[in-house]
């Protein structure tokens, strides 16, 4: 057996705890009979299907995400990496093991909620929530543990503030979730269900298609996060194909070819931020991807290159047959809608830079929060400022395509007008040499003849 599902399953399983959870959820049911005296099978039935999603994704979630930070507070990470273990037994251990109590209490619930559809004659369809819900909380503890390795300082001990954000975000997710699920059947057209990649499927198969290649690449996600932190050398391939294959299971729900290309720009920009933010030892990462790329080592060159320009360059992808796609639609302004998507990709890449401005500096403010400061005072302050001037687009460039007189200054300016492309050039160059600054900071021997910042 594996040694790390065994430990957190010693940890996790205890005879007190084995008894307490059954024992917690029969008074639960005795309640539901006594108060409940008409109908007490059906919200038995609807009780238990929803205790069996809120221990394992909330409650599961929450234990996951604490295998991993347990380590950190108890100084054992050190541990664990220099185990015999593999990350894919380590991956599978934690991720099993960890919310192994969860499960227990969920897999209770999905018996009595089992007996309860037999009887209410709703097996068949209590049988679909019930995979639906083990493998859509599987699939978030990929994506959450994944997400909280990628992230980690080991040099760091995990706070409970970071725990409850991760908690937060669970809850929003679960609400996105319930929300896309429960309005699937007007958004297919009703029971009859709709089309995914001209293939005509209905709500239910739908979901368990996304329910089934969420875990997928939830697996893969984790899987590569912890062979990032066992430092087993690995080039971005996963991410770029997770992000590829996201995209596709997504964009395939668009119907037209326009909103097709739309949507994949804006997943993957989307992407971009989530992998900005996340990570982690920025200085340590651009220091040694710097270094690779002076003495031609491309190798490990790919290895230590961050996640968010490769998400960014795939979103950039996407341009190109996005403008020969809306050139073939009539319902399309390729004059407008071409620039627009464009500036918006050139804002996301001034959005990171400046985040990744923040992360070089070693300073004990969030570079996260920073950012945000920065940005809300380019986006909102400064063109609140000289709006009445015209000068908005200067500090904000995608106000140029709200404000028709901005662009009509010129007989052939662009539909966003000069100034949006004026100032979003002079902010990347901003931009572009203050990270050269920051790089050279960082970067050992920059004074040196053959640096690659010597001029």
């Amino acid at each position: 057996m594996n040694p790390e599902f065994r430990r957190q399953l010693s940890l996790e399983l205890s005879p007190a705890r084995l008894v307490l959870m059954p024992a917690i959820l029969l008074m639960l049911a005795i309640c539901v009979f006594v108060i409940e005296g008409k109908q007490p099978l059906l919200y038995l039935h609807k009780g238990a299907l929803s205790l069996v999603g809120l221990l394992a994704a909330c409650v599961g979630t929450f234990t996951a995400l604490s295998s991993i930070n347990d380590e950190l507070n108890e100084r054992t990470w050190d541990q664990q990496r220099m185990s015999a273990m593999g990350p894919w037994r380590m991956a599978w251990g934690k991720l099993l093991g960890g919310p192994s109590y969860a499960w227990y209490g969920a897999l209770l619930c999905s018996a009595a909620a089992l007996l309860c559809g037999f009887w209410l004659g709703e097996l068949a369809d209590t049988i679909l929530v019930l995979v639906l819900s083990i493998l859509g909380a599987c699939a978030l503890h990929c994506a959450m543990m994944a997400s909280r390795l990628y992230s980690m300082d080991p040099n760091k001990p995990a706070t409970s503030r970071n725990v409850w954000v991760l908690v937060v975000l669970v809850f929003m997710l679960l609400q996105l979730v319930s929300s896309v699920v429960v309005g699937l059947d007007s958004l297919l057209g009703g029971s009859g269900g709709g089309a995914w990649w001209g293939l005509p499927l209905n709500s239910g198969s739908l979901l368990l298609v996304f329910a089934v290649a969420g875990l997928l690449l939830g697996l893969l996600a984790l899987w590569r996060a912890m062979s990032m932190q066992l430092s087993v050398p690995t080039t971005p391939w996963a991410w770029a194909l997770g992000n590829a294959a996201g995209c596709l299971l997504l964009v395939g729900l668009v119907p037209t070819g326009t909103g097709r290309a739309l949507t994949a720009m804006m997943l993957f920009a989307l992407v971009t931020y989530y992998a900005a933010a996340l990570e982690s030892q920025v200085a340590q990462r651009w220091r040694a991807l710097l270094y690779s790329a002076r003495h031609g080592q491309w190798r490990r060159f790919w290895q230590n290159m961050p996640l968010w320009p490769i998400s960014w360059c795939m979103a950039f992808a996407v341009l190109l047959p996005a403008y020969l796609l809306w050139n073939a639609d009539p319902l399309s302004n390729r004059s407008q809608l071409g620039p627009l998507a464009f500036m918006v990709l050139l804002h996301v890449l001034r959005d990171c830079g400046i985040y990744l401005v923040f992360s070089l500096r070693k300073s004990s403010r969030s570079p996260l929060g920073m950012t945000l400061l920065v940005v809300f005072v380019l986006s909102a302050l400064l063109p609140a400022m000289f709006w009445s001037l015209g000068l908005a687009p200067l500090f904000e460039p995608l106000f140029g395509a709200f404000d028709p007189r901005l662009s009509s200054n010129f007989a052939h300016a662009p539909a966003l007008g000069w100034l949006a492309w004026v100032g979003m050039l002079l902010q990347l160059a901003v931009l572009a040499v203050v990270l050269v600054w920051r790089f050279k900071a960082i970067t050992p021997g920059s004074a040196a003849r053959n640096d690659i910042f010597a001029l």
